[in-house]
């Protein structure tokens, strides 16, 4: 799981969303946020909570699940919350750990600070947060197209 000997910089350098930083944009993450250790099981965040920070997932296994029905399971090197680098706003869904877990929160507070003091770095944030998200759209479509595909055989099987 996680090597003491290993630093929490460390940890985040090998984070993709922090992967275009340099050493002191770096150091300026570690200082704004907090290293945080979950159980399997325990809660992270709850659907309708005030999502008021963002979470990269550094070492373990979390799922993500809305209403009771599981959406995705992430693990070290992906992350959850992009909504709070727009705004604290009510989470979407609930988030739990599957694995003994650690996860570095980046509150939002901290995270606009950040973002106005060097925009660079958040720029390069930014630009990884996109692409995620851009990967996740593209993956909902597909599924979407499977699923319509799936209702047009069956509707024609139905004839």
């Amino acid at each position: 799981m996680y090597d003491h000997a290993v630093s929490t910089a460390q940890l985040l350098e090998r984070h993709p969303l922090l992967a275009r930083l340099n050493g002191e944009q770096l150091e300026h993450i570690v200082a704004a946020g907090e290293l945080e250790t979950f159980a399997p099981g325990e809660v992270v965040v709850a659907e309708g909570s005030l999502g008021d920070a963002l979470y990269l997932v550094l070492t373990g296994q979390v799922a993500v699940a809305k209403a009771g029905h599981a959406l995705a399971h992430l693990g070290p090197g992906e992350f959850f919350g992009e909504m709070a680098l727009v705004e604290p706003a009510p989470r979407s869904a609930t988030v739990l750990a599957v694995d003994p877990s650690f996860l570095y929160r980046l509150p939002y507070l901290s995270l606009q600070n950040l973002f106005q003091s060097d925009p660079q770095a958040g720029n390069a944030v930014l630009i990884e947060v996109v692409k995620t998200l851009s990967e996740r759209l593209r993956r909902a479509n597909a599924m979407v197209t499977s699923v319509g595909e799936l209702a047009d055989w069956l509707a024609g099987s139905l004839v």
